[in-house]
């Protein structure tokens, strides 16, 4: 078999549309999840507001995405990805207009937040679906690793500068470069040409009732699918501490300036970028429980690291450099165990059950963020902050050696990934 390399993917125009598709998606994403908190901080100067909005903006994925799995499943997902684009951008267009004259307020924000997360809610999992539509098999390390880096790139350019471009331009700037992107990426997906892979009763029709249980179904009986969604829960939740005190983290951890908030953004977003292009090459030398371990370490490092940094440095520039290294190291870890579990669901979820399982891990993993953040909050003031994040790097301890030990994976993953082959995915390009 020949040798594949990133050289392949740029051959394949359909696919680099379709990731330049996704990474103009990404630069909206980055953009308006902070003008959105900024115009409703401005309007109310209420800080309750923007946590309302942050809040509101995760209950479409948590509570109806498991359910638009099914949808994603039988609809044109073409159609579904320029739909909600444009849908996006119409919203985006609708916060500028009305700040800019004045009358926005903050129900017609929580509105639009409810109608861009059901959106982004239908376009998740079907992005996610539409990758093997576009690509062979043999292409999806390389496929997913790509279209991840380029992600995770876009982020760091819109998170890095959607600050700029409001103390510069203005909000309306903001916006308006927002509501281009989202037209650009449902424009970009109409070159984007791709067969749909037809599978089995293509003919028959069935109700949500009979499809949703079809997903719940194959999830129940792959234990290889079960320790994904698991794996994402457990770094999801262990995580959101981490995400939610980044303030106190820098002020009572780290006795640090604010700026340290941007080494933290910035730290993640190279490391990401780093793991992404990397992911195929060191799939080459790790195997499957290697990738999985080192993620586990990320869990311990990243709590690790700040605990350590704020006993030992008392310079910022120290602080800064110590923290972009560490924090740098545990984005690459992490997302190399992300682009692990991503690929190897692609390759053994049949492509018409795909948007029902990527609904389903998604909303799990997201729901954790709100459960786990309740949690803490009602601790923290007894423990600290300090506290808090003691006891993450001891669950994260427990994690990687209980969950993610050598007995638990091979129970769970590595006698089914034995036996796994590509026989269904032949039939399916056949």
């Amino acid at each position: 078999m020949e040798k594949r390399t990133y050289k392949q993917l740029l051959q394949q125009k359909n696919f680099i549309a379709y990731a330049f598709a996704n990474v103009l998606n990404r630069l909206g994403d980055s953009l308006d999840s902070i003008a959105f908190i900024w115009i409703v901080y401005a309007i109310t100067n209420n800080p309750v507001y923007s946590a309302l909005i942050f809040g509101i903006n995760r209950l479409p994925t948590i509570l109806l995405q498991p359910f638009l799995g099914v949808f994603v499943d039988k609809l044109n997902k073409k159609f579904v990805l320029i739909s909600t684009d444009i849908i996006r951008a119409a919203c985006v267009g609708f916060v500028l207009i009305g700040y800019s004259q004045g009358w926005i307020n903050v129900t017609h924000l929580i509105i639009t937040t409810l109608v861009i997360s059901t959106s982004e809610a239908f376009r998740l999992p079907t992005s996610s679906a539409m990758l093997p539509h576009l690509l062979k098999p043999e292409d999806y390390d390389y496929g997913v690793s790509l279209n991840q880096g380029l992600q995770s790139t876009v982020e760091l350019i819109g998170l890095g500068s959607v600050g700029f471009i409001i103390g510069l331009f203005g909000i309306q700037t903001a916006l308006v470069i927002d509501m281009i992107a989202f037209v650009g990426c449902s424009l970009v997906m109409i070159f984007v040409h791709y067969k749909p892979i037809q599978i089995g009763r293509s003919d028959v029709k069935s109700s949500f009732l009979t499809d949703f249980n079809e997903g719940i179904n194959i999830i129940k009986g792959s234990k290889i699918i079960i320790y994904i969604i698991l794996l994402a829960v457990i770094l999801n939740a262990i995580m959101t501490p981490f995400n939610a005190f980044q303030i106190p983290l820098i002020k009572e951890v780290l006795h640090s300036s604010d700026e340290m908030i941007s080494i933290i953004g910035i730290s993640f977003a190279f490391g990401s970028i780093i793991g992404s292009i990397a992911f195929p090459k060191i799939s080459e030398i790790m195997n499957e429980y290697q990738l999985v371990k080192i993620g586990g370490l990320a869990l311990i490092f990243i709590y690790a690291a700040p605990l350590i940094i704020g006993g030992i440095s008392t310079n910022d520039y120290l602080t800064a450099i110590l923290l972009f290294i560490s924090l740098s190291v545990s984005g690459v870890l992490i997302t190399l165990l992300n682009t692990y579990a991503n690929i190897l669901l692609v390759k053994i979820v049949a492509p018409n059950f795909l948007g029902r399982v990527n609904a389903i891990l998604i909303a799990s993993c997201q729901a954790a963020t709100p459960i786990m953040s309740f949690i803490v909050s009602g601790i923290v003031l007894w423990i600290g902050i300090k506290g808090v994040f003691i006891g993450c790097l001891v669950m994260g301890i427990l994690a990687y050696f209980t969950f993610m030990s050598k007995k638990v994976f091979k129970s769970m993953i590595q006698n089914e990934f034995d036996e796994f082959n590509l026989r269904e995915k032949t039939e399916y390009e056949n």
